[in-house]
């Protein structure tokens, strides 16, 4: 009889008939299991996965190795607090040998990733970390070109569907967390069959290695970066999420002194159930050495946690916990902090789980005497062996710690006068520095001259030069946006080059031939190489501005920002919590302090900021900086959104089938209930970033919970609660519809279009040819200007005749009689990277208006010709719908 691998799903067909209880190991993933054959003939065998045991100290000692961790990267940057695993000296660091999941037999050699290894969009250049779950890389999105943590999961998990549905799942309810006091999770993916989630690169060093280069901490200081760490917490909590691994090393202090909660590898959500904190095989815990490692080592399924910062509920039951383990390990943390030492010590894992649990704490002051009694009872309190007589949440840890160090927590920070002063002096330094107020005079004196140039060009029949010189503004444009957003990396740069990453191949054929059709009508229009020479000269004075103007402007505001970032890091480090930090520097910078904040927290900071500090009106008239950056953006973040969620829904959905089909489910239940969690997964965290983004807007109760992950962890554990509902819909009626307003027709009728307008140009005489130049240099030189007349496109009383095309009937091409029609190509290849039937026939509805509009029926509206009238309603038509698009 044929049964399946309770772990891979794996066929076998084991040899034995006789009833009893065996204990196979699967030949594919090395995992036993139990195996039950009925005494009745012809009954199904039970297939099920080994029961957990207790844990139990080890007979015989197991010797304790360890080697040097690998380097840090330059600049003493630290990503997490995530715990190395004891590699054997005699084989080095280049490969890593231990027992898989199912024991000592499951042996997977784990070989580093090599730096430069692409994965999934990701360069890595070194391994920083290791642990019982995986390896951390310090890696580059390329996408976006920013540092990154890379957290990949260890091969040996590989087998354990359970295990890697789990990983995900957490990982993904992870990444819903935003909070400046959090690690932020960027994205999840997969390579070579091994899970990964990128995550925030944090540049600074852990509380542990500030510990041991420092030692204890003055008690203030201390008592400042746990209660940074609580708020992280608290928003974790809130959201139902507990962390589980609260300790030092997960506590990183980055260069700007703030705190963040790292290492989410651990994370559990309310509605995990006891079974995945348990050992598949009793006996792997022994034979692994987990209950031997040195206490700051974090094993993958023994506890969850890491010993020395244990609660005692956790040590005895870790399946059973709440968020209150989280205040016991932070209340060990802030004990370190202030002694030096760790609450209790031990030589085995078991030895220091069990003093966590019965043994009394030695109160803090009596360690260091110049620990304030308040907080040495604040630690106390923190650490209690009951949960009851804890603080009962981490806002009871935020206000106590606040009223301690005197942060009087009102809702809104209220600045001393000298810290206003500071803020109001730094602005006025960074807006009125002699290098930037230079370039933007230049920047004014360079457009005002181009537009003053192309008018009086224009003016004097030099139509070519006119075009050439808006072009030249237009390239110089462009070559400053690449070459500064290459060097500085802003937020649209940063945008634009994810935006053109995730194009799919048509899409891009598209971008690149519509600028080749541009190119085609620059030449037709004989002002190619005029474009050309002035495209040089623009990369000539983008070269310039950058490297000439933009780095002096660059010196001397790192100047002012250094010394405002060293006056926020003090008030940081005082309590002061960062989200008040931060609209207090937007409330007091004045009217234009939005380059300023910008330059300081980043651009979606700094929308945050906005919406907060402009409610109602109060905090007068305010000036957008560079405001004509943020449709494009938000676009874009719309277009990178659904693609996202795409991505996501399909790692998750074969996550999901994995698991499913290893419990035994059917092929087509797996399939359907598979894409149901998924479906349901992101919808859920969707509804969150939602709620998130309704809490700061005006009009929300104050009592309001926040939204929790337990619904997005819900539909992952029990997704038949789901119905699946596919996304997209079978839709006959349109995709007939899309046959005829799909993009290839659009992408033929832009063709067709620019096309036609740039012969009838040509035709009618439209581009300053050798002709006019002759007839003005005879004028001239008669002084008789009485004879000369404006080209074609300055005289409104010329007609023109419509396009002729030889062997063509004159009716097929009479249509192009006007620049209409090159017009309406441009949208037409605009809404190329748009998607939506509606949207695609509004705009060919329009296009076609624009054509044709003249012709049929359309007239004049004085002081407007009637192709006038034709082109807007026509471009009124297609905006609207661009109303009803979606992202390609």
């Amino acid at each position: 009889m044929a049964i399946a691998c309770p772990y891979c799903a794996h066929r076998l067909n084991p040899k034995t008939a006789r009833p009893g209880r065996y204990r196979p190991k699967c030949p594919n993933c090395a995992q036993p299991f139990l195996l039950t054959v009925p005494e009745e003939v012809g009954a199904a065998w039970r297939v099920e996965v080994l029961p957990a045991e207790p844990l139990r100290a080890p007979t015989t000692p197991v010797r304790e190795r360890a080697v040097a961790p690998p380097a840090p990267p330059a600049g003493g940057s630290h990503v997490l607090g995530f715990a190395r695993t004891n590699l054997d000296p005699e084989k080095g660091s280049g490969a890593h040998r231990s027992p898989g999941p199912g024991g000592d037999s499951a042996e997977v050699e784990e070989v580093p990733l090599a730096p430069r290894t692409e994965v999934r969009g990701y360069a890595i250049e070194q391994e920083i970390g290791r642990g019982g779950m995986g390896t951390v890389y310090l890696a580059r999105q390329l996408s976006l070109d920013r540092p990154v943590a890379l957290k990949v999961m260890s091969k040996r998990w590989v087998c354990d569907p359970v295990f890697v549905a789990r990983f995900t799942r957490e990982a993904f309810a992870a990444a819903q967390l935003s909070h400046p006091n959090i690690v932020q999770i960027h994205d999840i993916g997969e390579t070579d069959g091994a899970r990964f989630f990128s995550m925030e690169y944090v540049r600074g060093k852990s509380l542990a290695d500030v510990v041991k280069q420092q030692g204890k901490l003055d008690p203030e200081t201390a008592v400042g970066y746990v209660l940074q760490a609580a708020r992280g917490l608290k928003h974790a909590h809130d959201r139902g999420m507990i962390h589980r691994d609260v300790k030092p090393d997960n506590l990183l202090l980055d260069d700007q002194g703030l705190i963040k909660v790292a290492d989410l590898g651990l994370v559990k959500t309310p509605t995990a159930a006891r079974a995945d904190d348990q050992l598949t095989d009793p006996s792997a815990s022994s034979r692994s050495g987990l209950l031997s490692l040195p206490p700051d080592m974090t094993g993958a399924r023994i506890a969850l946690g890491t010993p020395a910062y244990m609660s005692p509920e956790q040590c005895r039951d870790a399946a059973t916990v709440d968020h209150r383990a989280d205040i016991y390990s932070l209340g060990c943390t802030l004990y370190v902090l202030v002694t030096g030492r760790p609450p209790f010590d031990g030589t085995t894992a078991v030895e220091l789980m069990s003093k966590h649990a019965y043994d009394p704490l030695v109160p803090p002051e009596q360690i260091v005497s110049r620990v304030p009694k308040e907080v040495s009872a604040v630690i106390q309190r923190m650490m209690a062996k009951d949960p009851n007589d804890r603080f009962q949440d981490a806002g009871d840890v935020v206000r106590t710690l606040e009223a301690w160090l005197g942060v009087h927590h009102t809702g809104t920070f209220s600045p001393q006068e000298e810290q206003i002063a500071k803020i109001e002096g730094y602005v006025f330094q960074f807006n009125t520095c002699g290098p930037a107020m230079l370039r933007g005079r230049l920047v004014q004196g360079f457009f005002g001259a181009v537009a003053l140039s192309a008018v009086l060009l224009a003016f004097f029949g030099k139509l070519a030069w006119a075009f050439g010189v808006f072009g030249l503004a237009l390239e110089a444009s462009v070559a400053y946006f690449v070459l500064d957003g290459a060097l500085r990396r802003g937020h649209l740069f940063g945008c634009m080059r994810r935006f053109v990453g995730g194009m799919s191949p048509s899409d891009l054929a598209v971008g690149v031939a519509g600028f080749g059709m541009f190119c085609v009508l620059l030449a037709l229009l004989k002002v190619f190489w005029i474009w050309a020479g002035f495209g040089l000269i623009g990369v000539g004075l983008a070269f310039a501005l950058r490297y000439g103007v933009d780095r002096a402007v660059q010196e001397s505001r790192r100047q002012v920002l250094d010394a405002c970032e060293r006056q926020l890091r003090r008030m940081r480090m005082h309590g002061v919590d960062e989200e008040e930090l931060r609209q207090f520097v937007a409330k007091f910078a004045g009217r234009n302090w939005e380059e300023f904040f910008e330059a300081l927290f980043g651009y979606e900071a700094k929308l945050a900021a906005r919406a907060v500090l402009l409610r109602g009106g109060v905090a007068g008239t305010r000036e957008k900086h560079a405001a004509w950056r943020e449709p494009l953006i938000a676009w874009m973040e719309r277009v990178e959104k659904a693609r996202t969620e795409s991505r996501q829904r399909a790692l998750l959905a074969s996550v999901e089938r994995a698991h499913l089909l290893a419990t035994g489910a059917s092929t087509q239940t797996a399939e359907n209930q598979a894409k149901a969690a998924a479906d349901a997964m992101v919808r859920a965290a969707d509804e969150i970033r939602r709620a998130e983004t309704q809490r700061a807007t005006p009009g929300l109760a104050t009592g309001e919970r926040p939204a929790s992950v337990r619904a997005l962890v819900r539909a992952a554990e029990q997704p038949d609660e789901f119905t699946f509902a596919p996304s997209r819909r079978s839709d006959p009626l349109g995709a007939v519809v899309a046959l005829f307003v799909g993009p290839h027709v659009r992408a033929a009728a832009a063709a067709v279009l620019i096309a036609a307008c740039a012969l009838w140009a040509h035709q009618n005489g439209l581009v300053p040819g050798e002709e006019i130049q002759s007839q003005a240099a005879r004028a001239v030189e008669a002084h008789d200007l009485s004879g000369l007349r404006p080209p074609a496109a300055l005289d409104a009383g010329r007609a023109t005749r419509g396009l002729a095309v030889a062997g063509v009937p004159a009716a097929a091409t009479a249509w192009a009689d006007s620049f209409n029609v090159g017009l309406a190509g441009v949208l037409l290849l605009g809404s190329l990277f748009s998607r939506g039937n509606l949207m695609s026939a509004l705009v060919l509805i329009g296009a076609a208006v624009a054509v044709t509009g003249h012709q049929v029926g359309i007239r004049n509206v004085e002081p407007f010709r009637d192709y006038h009238v034709s082109l807007m309603l026509g471009a009124l038509l297609a905006a609207v719908g661009f109303r009803f698009a979606r992202p390609a």
